[in-house]
């Protein structure tokens, strides 16, 4: 491992703590990374002034790595930081997480995998949280230069210290235009419309959308090894209701090393 391979994976392990675990990015059936290991940083903040919104954040980091040519699975640490102003950033949830690839891409009209995790709440007292499972569907089409992930997730709390009953259903929705592996454009939605069979209107659900940066850059052509590549998504995403942060800033940065 390189110097700066490993100063990068020291950057990696103390983001963590500095800010709900990031709720803003995708899941994809391409991403087995059989061969690779898998360092992983994801994290959100969220810019509003109004009380119930303010200055909420969180932040992931998590390790993964190919178990089966189909099984991907991690190990993720989240962190979150409630609003307010003077709001402690908890570590909250140790997180199992599994997607198992449904086709082989290519093969079928979508490529589809299926996406599973269990939280771990790891707060207690008066910060103290609920478990959580959250399963659901997850989409991929390459379409010319163009890559389109969706996924339909599916929530529900369990165990102590629960504050809904039912089943939350999340979506999320992401068009990439490939142009360049270093930087590429796309465009994402968010939206949760809350539990199912208590849906409210479309003013009270959660939705934003924004655009987002996306690249990959080869560790060989920086000169910093044979192998492995460090990737980075960073995007603004814009609230479209009142229910929703009116600015949240949303990033990603992946350290994927062969072995």
């Amino acid at each position: 491992m390189t110097r700066f391979t490993a100063h990068l994976v020291t950057v990696l392990a103390l983001l963590a703590p500095v800010v709900a675990h990031a709720d803003y990015y995708l899941i994809s059936p391409y991403e087995i990374d059989l061969g690779e290991l898998e360092l992983e940083h994801n994290g959100d903040s969220v810019f509003d002034n109004r009380p119930g919104q303010t200055r909420a954040a969180s932040y992931t980091t998590e390790f993964g790595t190919g178990l089966t040519p189909w099984w991907h699975s991690e190990l993720e640490f989240g962190f979150d930081r409630a609003p307010g102003t003077a709001q402690p950033t908890l570590l909250s949830q140790l997180v199992t997480e599994n997607m198992f690839q449904l086709t082989e891409p290519g093969e079928a009209l979508v490529d589809l995998g299926f996406y599973i995790e269990y939280g771990q709440s790891l707060t207690r007292g008066i910060n103290a949280a609920s478990n959580e499972v959250t399963a659901g569907l997850v989409a991929g089409k390459n379409i010319g230069h163009t890559q389109h992930l969706l996924n339909l997730l599916f929530s529900r709390q369990l165990g102590p210290n629960q504050t809904s009953q039912g089943t939350y259903v999340t979506y999320a929705w992401q068009s990439r235009w490939v142009i360049w592996e270093p930087l590429s454009p796309a465009f994402e939605v968010y939206g949760g419309p809350g539990i199912m069979g208590a849906i409210p209107r479309l003013s009270q659900q959660q939705l934003l959308a924004g655009p987002v940066g996306v690249g990959a850059l080869k560790l060989h052509d920086l000169g910093l090894g044979n192998g492995g590549k460090i990737k980075y998504e960073v995007g603004w995403l814009f609230g479209a209701t009142d229910a929703t942060p009116r600015n949240v800033l949303r990033w990603r940065l992946e350290l994927e090393l062969p072995f």
